[in-house]
């Protein structure tokens, strides 16, 4: 018989989900506190109140607990990206915004959001969020919601770009063909300035993130006029 517990959300977990949890929470704390090449199994499980081997029987490896771990840093992003989505705004702001909100955070961690997005850590970011989101669920747009869970679960950032700019095409804003080049440019633009961030310090990521923010409203400036 399986054991079970109960978390403070109310949602039922056996031991082994618990166990799991446990190790993606101090997976977090450290990687809230330092770089993700300076973790080891040694100091997690410690932490944790856990032998090694029980990490690996719920993890294939260190690499992929820190991957599902690094979910948690997308958590506040995604809830209110869910909420923006169900705002009353016209689709153009929407869309810029959501840009801006995961600039937001991703200026904040430019080394999680960039390992997640184009990164190592980028072929396994379906799993790892399907993962986390088993373990820590989440409600999301209702306005939208079949649209927002196959944004979150695509790990391509051109790809769910170009699912946003979709609903710009369908109204007749944009064609197909602008619709590739703003995700096809939108995309870089992001990747380019986050890839500096993570060598600059953090009193200057914000002005990094601006400027990213910036350039995407200046690209997207024509379809406006």
């Amino acid at each position: 018989m399986k054991n079970y517990t109960i978390s403070d959300r109310g949602s039922v977990y056996t031991k082994g989900d618990e166990t799991k949890r446990n190790l993606i929470l101090h997976t977090y704390k450290k990687l809230y506190e330092n770089d993700a090449s300076s973790i080891t199994v040694r100091e997690i499980t410690k932490e944790a109140g856990i032998s090694a081997a029980a990490l690996y029987r719920h993890f294939d490896s260190l690499e992929y607990l820190i991957a599902v771990a690094s979910v948690r840093f997308l958590d506040e992003y995604m809830k209110k990206y869910a909420v923006l989505l169900d705002c009353d705004k016209n689709f153009l702001d929407i869309y810029l915004e959501g840009w801006e909100l995961f600039n937001h955070y991703a200026f904040e961690r430019p080394d999680i959001y960039y390992r997640l997005f184009w990164g190592i850590e980028n072929n396994v970011f379906g799993a790892a969020f399907q993962d986390y989101f088993e373990l820590f669920p989440f409600s999301g747009s209702e306005k939208h919601t079949a649209h927002y869970y196959i944004l979150l679960f695509n790990e391509n950032m051109r790809e769910r770009d170009r699912m946003t700019l979709r609903k710009l095409v369908n109204d007749h804003i944009i064609t197909d063909d602008e619709a590739d080049f703003f995700s096809y440019t939108n995309t870089l633009i992001v990747e380019g300035l986050l890839h500096s961030a993570m060598k600059e310090k953090e009193e200057k990521r914000g002005s990094l993130e601006k400027l990213c923010n910036s350039l995407i409203r200046k690209n997207m400036a024509r379809v406006r006029d």
